[in-house]
């Protein structure tokens, strides 16, 4: 009898485990068969929670930096508020486009999708773009994407035009200062075949061309960072050991 008791137990307690599964299977609906998927949290200015068919996933935007907010490690920063009200504003509660980038890989290191998100309006409102451009975002050049020619761009829009965090936090974005360095390399001893040894190069951050006056300037910077087969700044587009040759 009291193996029958043992028996019966079990096995009601594995019909209700089946049909509590059974209720929460995932079906799918018109909104997942178009790509189209409801953002249901948004972390910060660079990270929402969408549910992707039935589970809840973290996403990264891709190309984009926002100001912190809820990292433990550091104090909320200038603007970070500003740029997850306005993430809140393009996505929260609504159906978005997630498209991936092949050279970021299809997650990071705390597992989060890595997407550029599209809002399915007229438009098709590219919102990592959007963020960069209206001053929101900073250009994520740390972790350059197929687009990072066009959100560099972006932000040299909004900075151009004082948008943004470029107006109201003017201390987060440090100027670029002048120093001089000696250079003790034999190879980087002659710019353009004229002898230095001392030159002024810039530091406070990443770089484009749009930070030097002249090809001279942004060469001697290239080199001084280590020349062809090391561009961390990127300045050398076409890999000819030439920086900014677009600048006079």
């Amino acid at each position: 009898m009291k193996k029958l008791f043992i028996l019966v137990i079990f096995f009601t307690l594995f019909i209700s485990a089946f049909n509590t599964k059974a209720a929460f299977s995932y079906v799918e609906t018109e909104m997942d068969k178009q790509k189209l998927f409801r953002v249901v949290k948004v972390t910060d200015g660079d990270t929402i929670m969408v549910n992707v068919r039935g589970k809840n996933e973290s996403v990264r935007l891709l190309g984009i930096d926002t100001s912190e907010t809820v990292d433990p490690k550091k104090p909320v920063q200038c603007f970070g508020k500003a740029a997850s009200d306005k993430m809140k504003f393009f996505v929260l509660g609504k159906y978005v486009r997630l498209v991936d980038d092949a050279s970021q890989g299809n997650r990071d290191k705390y597992k989060r999708l890595l997407r550029f998100v599209y809002l399915p309006d007229s438009k098709a409102t590219f919102v990592n773009g959007e963020m960069v451009k209206q001053g929101f975002a900073f250009s994520y050049r740390q972790y350059p994407t197929k687009f990072l020619n066009k959100f560099n761009a972006f932000e040299k829009y909004a900075r151009e035009n004082n948008l943004g965090l470029w107006n109201s936090c003017p201390l987060s974005v440090p100027k670029p200062t002048i120093k001089q360095i000696i250079i003790t390399n034999p190879s980087v001893q002659k710019i353009n075949q004229v002898p230095v040894k001392t030159i002024a190069v810039y530091s406070g951050g990443d770089k484009d061309c749009s930070d030097f006056a002249t090809h001279a300037q942004a060469q001697i910077f290239f080199i001084s960072q280590g020349g062809p087969g090391s561009d961390p700044h990127r300045l050398d587009a076409d890999k000819d050991g030439l920086a900014c040759e677009s600048l006079p």
